[in-house]
């Protein structure tokens, strides 16, 4: 159905989702703290100038993470370094080696364009152009060969989010799928997984062929005489992904103002990767901006009647999974959509979209994109057409939604940073970089440069997983549970654009 049949009052059991977002931070550091921040914006202008040269000066941007080589000689809490501050668990006392570090790590970002990659790569070469470099408070691993390894095995997982303690409850909802471990078939992870893909991901189950067929009409509908310049208008795709992504799993199609609310988790994607000290110190506006964004998501369901769906999730998890009350797996299944579904696949059509014109994506450098084996638009387009599956998987590739991901480290081991040997010892946060591996050269020739015809592209593990691979869900257990729910998007909003015809291709 398409209409809005509200429900006249809330289902027992289902709660205040008021309750959930508004619950008392957990996990606050002590440089995080409110006495840390009032201190920061004291001493500003010296954490400033320390960082500015930190973010442009790779030298000192390793020297502010490992210190000096007395450091590595002292008692952990003398360490004037963020590592050693990470390793003593942040500590209020060494929160200036933090506020530095942080404030390093914004230039630097500015500095390389804004673009997450450009900013991964810089700090790579900070530390020694190895298998590794540190940044925020973990080790962050590179190559193809280590990231598919990760993939593949029974991950460790906490509440942390680009190697940083995760704000938990406030900015991230506490117990997605994000943060819990796959440690085997009994687990919460494996249970909640299940769940959600058999009621609301299937992409066999007759609801969502049917839909899926529907799809592209309805974008039509919304989207007359569409021109490629027309996928320049970010605000038009954010809309048209978030329509689409939501009558895929909820077989409603949204009004623009009801969309206006989910694009929301799109445009608000730069504050995720933002620590709990810079919310802070801008007084948390991004955290509340979050917040609202989770009430007014978890509003649509229950304005739309569609509580249901949540409470079927809730019954088939075992008893000690079930959440009480039931609107708190409703805000972590909704975050789930709009911060991967929404967020993840509108990055995607843009993408896609920036390089159908031979442009740039807004979060990405020019200097890390090569489109030679295209010289205009026309081939552009043409090479979409004949092969929109392959065009899509290679431009994500190139320019990934999703950069990276944070796991915990099971056992003690040694890396090596700038020529030495560290530690890191058990439960160390280890990001696995994603758009560095689908650049290692050794798995994929000329990276930088855009090629949808390269005969690796299925070893891409843009979907935290190598996607179009033979039992890709038994070798990646951690794949997308959305992959294919984000490719029928795009190629609806891109193919309606391009004049894809329909059935001209087929699903990997």
């Amino acid at each position: 159905m398409m209409a809005d049949t509200a429900l006249l009052k809330t289902p027992a059991g289902w709660g205040d989702i008021n309750e959930v977002v508004y619950a008392p931070p957990q996990n606050v550091a002590g440089d995080a703290t409110w006495l840390s921040v009032f201190c920061m914006w004291l001493t500003l202008p010296i954490s400033c100038v320390q960082g500015i040269i930190g973010g442009l000066c790779q030298f000192f941007m390793a020297f502010f993470v490992l210190g000096c080589y007395c450091c590595q000689c002292i008692p952990q809490w003398l360490c004037c370094s963020s590592m050693g501050s990470a390793e003593c668990g942040r500590p209020c006392i060494l929160a200036p080696a933090w506020w530095r570090y942080v404030i390093g790590g914004l230039t630097a970002l500015i500095a390389q364009s804004r673009s997450r990659l450009a900013l991964f790569i810089w700090e790579w070469k900070a530390f020694g152009n190895g298998d590794h470099f540190w940044h925020g408070e973990g080790f962050w691993s590179v190559t193809y060969k280590e990231c598919s390894d990760i993939m593949k095995s029974n991950q460790r997982r906490s509440s942390s989010f680009a190697c940083i303690q995760a704000c938990v409850p406030d900015l991230f909802a506490t117990n997605i799928l994000l943060f819990l471990s796959n440690n085997g078939p009994d687990s919460e992870w494996a249970y909640l997984r299940s769940a959600l893909h058999s009621t609301l991901l299937d992409h066999g189950c007759r609801d969502y062929i049917d839909r899926q067929k529907k799809l592209r009409s309805l974008v039509a509908n919304d989207w007359p005489n569409p021109k490629i310049s027309d996928l320049s208008d970010i605000d038009k795709i954010r809309l048209t992904v978030s329509k689409c992504v939501f009558y895929m799993m909820f077989g409603i199609w949204f009004s623009k103002e009801d969309a206006e609310i989910l694009k929301g988790w799109r445009d608000m994607a730069v504050y995720f990767v933002l620590p709990r000290l810079v919310h802070r110190f801008l007084f948390n506006f991004g955290i509340c901006r979050v917040q609202g964004l989770r009430v007014k998501t978890v509003g649509l369901i229950e304005k739309h009647g569609l509580e249901s769906f949540i409470m079927d999730i809730n019954e088939k998890l075992p008893e000690k999974y079930r959440r009480t009350p039931i609107v708190k797996l409703c805000d972590e299944m909704m975050f789930a959509v709009g911060f991967a579904g929404i967020g993840g696949t509108s990055a995607c059509c843009e993408t896609v979209g920036a390089f159908l014109q031979r442009k740039i994506p807004e979060e990405a450098s020019a200097h890390l994109i090569n489109f030679e084996k295209f010289p205009t638009n026309e081939s552009m387009v043409e090479a979409f057409n004949s092969n929109p599956i392959a065009y899509i998987k290679e431009s994500c590739r190139i320019d990934p939604p999703v950069t990276s991901a944070t796991n915990v480290s099971k056992e003690e081991r040694v890396i090596k940073l700038r020529g030495r040997d560290y530690t890191m010892s058990e439960n160390t946060l280890n990001q696995y970089v994603l758009s560095m591996a689908n650049r290692d050269p050794s798995i994929f020739p000329n990276p930088d440069v855009f090629d949808p015809s390269r005969k690796e592209l299925s070893q891409a593990l843009t979907w935290n997983g190598a996607f179009g691979t033979p039992d890709e869900e038994k070798v990646y257990p951690r794949i997308c549970p959305g992959r294919y729910l984000s490719l029928d998007v795009a190629l609806a909003v891109v193919g309606h654009v391009t004049g894809l015809k329909e059935g001209s291709y087929k699903l990997p």
